[in-house]
């Protein structure tokens, strides 16, 4: 029979191996106190968010694969990592995200918030069809050229025969430019005093699909 796995008394994550709360840290004080305050949280994020759409989209419009294709998966994280801070964790499970002990891993903070924000609607482990041939789940594709795999050379030898299958940097920089949207709409929220559940009521939105607000229409009309 397997044992029980035993509570961690100082962090509620499980598989946490602390050996003492997290915010004892000095360093992770230091955290606390930056990134803590959902208001400076959303502007670091934002900023960060902004940084890395210039530069992501420019190694797309130059053609520049490789870059572009190792380093999808940052935007993705930082987004998702920021959604699961601000709305999923407690208090001392922000800690443990803060203190960057594992389990910290983006694909557990993506079903936590695509359960919470999403309202199970996310697509990024949802499998799809290949452009060409079988299936494939975005979080892969993210997962794969962020561990620089042989899978993701192979995608960007692909992709370098076939440009046309590489999305427009138009559509691409589009999606980006809703993630600092997002971001800027939280960071305006929190500064203006909104409580969490308020802004995360219109995060929802947000993503809500548009199928969602046509059914919604339809019943009202």
């Amino acid at each position: 029979m397997r044992k029980n796995n035993k509570t961690n008394p100082h962090c509620p994550v499980n598989g946490c191996r602390t050996t003492a709360p997290h915010a004892e840290d000095p360093i992770v004080k230091g955290f606390i106190k930056t990134f803590a305050p959902p208001e400076a949280m959303t502007l670091w994020a934002l900023t960060a968010m902004v940084e890395l759409k210039e530069s992501i989209c420019r190694d797309l419009v130059e053609k520049k694969i490789f870059a572009w294709h190792t380093r999808l998966r940052q935007p993705e994280e930082l987004y998702h990592r920021i959604l699961y801070a601000l709305f999923v964790a407690s208090e001392k499970e922000l800690h443990h995200l803060l203190s960057g002990d594992r389990p910290n891993g983006f694909a557990g903070l993506y079903e936590k918030v695509n359960e919470t924000v999403f309202l199970g609607k996310g697509l990024l482990q949802v499998t799809q069809p290949g452009l060409t041939q079988g299936t494939f789940k975005p979080v892969d594709i993210l997962n794969d050229g962020a561990h620089v795999s042989f899978r993701a050379f192979m995608n960007c030898i692909g992709l370098s025969r076939h440009p046309e299958y590489l999305p427009s940097p138009d559509q691409y920089c589009s999606h980006l430019s809703r993630f600092c949207d997002y971001l800027n709409y939280m960071h305006q929220m929190f500064k203006t005093g909104k409580e969490k559940e308020h802004v995360l009521l219109g995060v929802r939105n947000l993503h809500r699909p548009a199928s969602d607000w046509r059914t919604t229409w339809s019943a009202g009309s």
